[in-house]
């Protein structure tokens, strides 16, 4: 089913878009208001004339950005209106501050999930149910084939890969905001006892969030380790940016490792030129995006972000969801 030219929420070529408050969500050009669902930096862009997000959000911006920018927050569930349409932010457990954003306008509600999980992980809010008439879900995931461990034995399984290889140095490969913090907070509940190093940016995040107040097991600043031998049995934990040779030659008898959901696909693992992967996401896998819009109680959907064909396959069978499609508008 195509989208009708009515909608409150439309698909244009700087991204969502609501015409009626004259604003966009995670634009990919710049724009001249802007929701910002979360600071990964692919769902924010420079050069917007106003940016509104949660105060977690923006307070990580800046300190990734590092300048001043022209960004107004709302707490949780705080609604607020822009041209008569009333909007509001909800926890959706992708990492500190990402959020879903709640449209309102008369009786009918639409919602953007923005990248969320289902996951427990004590270093952001919990996703929120929200009932909604039309959903708007991200689809990163979306084949049966995923789904999720509980992050507890993923953590395990990295302490295990570590504590069994002390005359090597680990290193780690995740992503420097959300899944380096959340890989610390689920390794300081096992036995890990060795020495953790972090890269500088993701110390610098561990140290946004521990100033938000988030809990972040303590770590030693990569960069600040001049003797290569000190490193011998410890976890270094780096940005994915950096698994190139010429950077690795930095290091002596290593293993290395990569935390993401991709690595739940065997194919995938072995191609990728890791010594380990470790499955652990901070989007919904394939079960949980189907509870969640049964949980919406939304009865039209659309899908953002990712591959829907399965989805939307699947959706269709059911016959009691509409699958809509964007038509893009320029």
């Amino acid at each position: 089913m195509k989208e009708d030219s009515s909608y409150l929420i439309k698909y244009t070529s700087s991204g969502l878009y609501c015409e009626l408050a004259d604003t966009w969500i995670d634009p990919i050009k710049p724009v001249k208001r802007a929701l910002i669902t979360h600071a990964h930096m692919d769902h924010f862009t420079f050069g917007c004339d106003e940016y509104i997000s949660t105060y977690e959000t923006a307070a990580i911006i800046k300190e990734r950005i590092g300048k001043e920018i022209n960004i107004k927050t709302y707490d949780y569930e705080k609604e607020f209106k822009i041209n008569g349409i009333k909007i509001s932010f909800h926890p959706s457990g992708h990492i500190l501050g990402s959020s879903q954003i709640k449209f309102s306008l008369a009786e009918e509600i639409w919602l953007i999930t923005g990248d969320f999980k289902r996951q427990k992980d004590e270093t952001c809010k919990e996703y929120e149910i929200v009932k909604t008439d039309y959903l708007i879900s991200e689809s990163t995931f979306g084949l049966p084939i995923f789904k999720w461990d509980e992050p507890q034995k993923t953590a395990s399984d990295i302490t295990k890969w570590v504590n069994s290889s002390q005359e090597k140095t680990s290193i780690l490969f995740c992503y420097s905001l959300g899944k380096a913090q959340r890989i610390l907070n689920e390794i300081s509940k096992t036995n890990f006892i060795n020495n953790i190093y972090t890269h500088s940016s993701i110390y610098r995040m561990n140290n946004c969030y521990k100033k938000l107040g988030i809990d972040i097991i303590e770590t030693k600043k990569l960069e600040q380790t001049k003797n290569n031998y000190d490193l011998k049995g410890s976890l270094i934990i780096l940005p994915p940016a950096l698994n190139k040779s010429s950077y690795l030659k930095n290091f002596k008898d290593i293993q290395t490792g990569f935390a993401s959901g991709w690595m739940s696909i065997r194919a995938l693992r072995r191609r990728s030129g890791y010594d380990k992967g470790f499955s652990i996401s901070d989007h919904a896998d394939w079960i949980a995006i189907l509870n969640t819009i049964k949980e919406s109680k939304a009865k039209n959907v659309f899908f953002h972000h990712g591959d829907s064909e399965a989805l939307n396959k699947y959706l269709k069978e059911k016959n009691s969801i509409n699958v809509l499609e964007f038509e893009f508008k320029k």
